[in-house]
């Protein structure tokens, strides 16, 4: 089936195998790689399959962002991308710039913080790459983050990587989507050490553990591994850790069955006496308008985290988010080639010179008929597109 379609393909791409172009007006240029190739021969054909209808909704949300299709995400109405109004604080923190301020105001008085995100919404990885420039100049310098692979009883994929300048699609799972990779491009730029601290297959609670066991085992793991992190640091060195959402909690939360769970930022400071700085970037979305720090919301536990920045919800054009234009990308529209019409594709944007096993630049999904541009700093690309994936693999 996929080999069929990949060969009704071709024809399409003929042309523009290896060709580079230079759409009219753009900072961008795109060199094409060839024709299509089936999803399985990029080695990680789950990266490409479309969500389905049989799939959990929060794959569903995750997938269709990590496509680069964060519109079709926000389609399905997840709570992620509908408003949830807060207070400002006062005196009021607004704009991002003013907002990164002020958290690194906070962040000089600590050792350790602890920023959160949603797996879906992007907008919350340029932040923290915002913030990793703005906390590096105080002595940050180890960057550890969830997603990062955590190798049993070998060297984690991070460590085999630090020599690279670039985002590889083997340093962890969410990493792989280009928002992020762009974060932990800027990482190694900046200099920071990359470290992976996710509970190892040994300290798991098991398959037949509930829910309520699973969570106490790995919020335990995490925070028994980034302590050993803070050991092996000389003592002036900082640490920044990425999470996602209730990771960042800094007081117990009621499960479903009524028990309570303390998450990792909680274990942490109880295991090394370090009071974190925490901020979620999951607890507040306003309508529109600037970025600004919150109140905790009031149906929240107190002392939940320490600071809590609201973001605008997703808007997009063009299917694509709004907000990747107002940092300075580019709008570059696909060639016909490119915009195939016998199926649906992937294209992948890499930055010339950077391998395929890198993590894009950008990535977007398109089906015949749409016409759904890439979003790309100014300079030279290689693209390549891949026919989705069928079936769960």
């Amino acid at each position: 089936m996929i080999a069929a379609r990949a060969a009704s393909l071709l024809g399409a791409f003929a042309l523009a195998a290896c060709a580079t172009v230079q759409p009219t007006g753009s900072p961008v240029t795109l060199t094409l790689a060839g024709a299509p190739i089936p999803a399985d021969r990029t080695h990680q054909a789950f990266l490409y399959r479309v969500p389905s209808a049989t799939d959990h909704e929060s794959m569903v949300t995750q997938q269709w962002s990590m496509l680069g299709r964060e519109d079709r995400a926000a389609q399905t109405g997840d709570r992620e991308y509908r408003a949830r109004a807060c207070t400002p604080v006062r005196p009021a923190v607004s704009g991002l710039d003013d907002a990164i301020a002020e958290i690194t105001r906070h962040a000089a008085e600590t050792r350790v913080v602890i920023v959160n995100e949603s797996h879906t919404v992007t907008r919350h990885r340029d932040t923290v790459a915002r913030l990793l420039s703005a906390l590096r100049p105080l002595g940050f310098t180890v960057y550890a983050a969830e997603t990062f692979s955590n190798a049993e009883n070998e060297a984690d994929p991070v460590e085999d990587n630090a020599g690279l300048g670039w985002a590889s699609s083997s340093d962890g799972y969410y990493s792989r989507e280009p928002a992020f990779g762009r974060t932990i491009g800027l990482a190694r730029s900046l200099g920071y050490r990359l470290a992976a601290y996710e509970e190892t297959q040994s300290q798991s609670a098991g398959r037949d553990a509930d829910m309520t066991e699973s969570i106490r085992a790995r919020e335990t793991a995490q925070a028994a591994n980034l302590a050993q992190i803070l050991a092996t640091m000389a003592s002036e060195e900082k640490l920044i850790v990425h999470v996602g959402y209730s990771h960042a909690s800094e007081v117990p939360l009621t499960n479903g069955d009524g028990s309570e769970n303390l998450w990792m930022a909680a274990r942490l400071k109880a295991l090394t006496g370090i009071d974190p700085l925490t901020v979620s970037q999951t607890l507040c979305r306003s309508d529109g308008g600037l970025p600004f720090l919150a109140e905790l919301p009031q149906d929240e536990p107190a002392g939940l985290v320490d600071l809590v920045l609201s973001q605008p919800v997703a808007r997009f054009e063009r299917g694509r988010p709004m907000w990747r234009r107002e940092v300075g990308d580019a709008e570059v529209n696909l060639s016909p080639e490119l915009r195939n019409r016998a199926g649906p594709l992937i294209v992948e944007a890499f930055r010339a010179g950077d391998p395929f096993s890198a993590v894009p630049m950008d990535r977007v999904y398109l089906e015949p008929g749409e016409d759904i541009p890439l979003l790309l700093p100014p300079g030279d690309y290689t693209v390549r597109a891949i026919i989705p994936a069928s079936g769960t693999k």
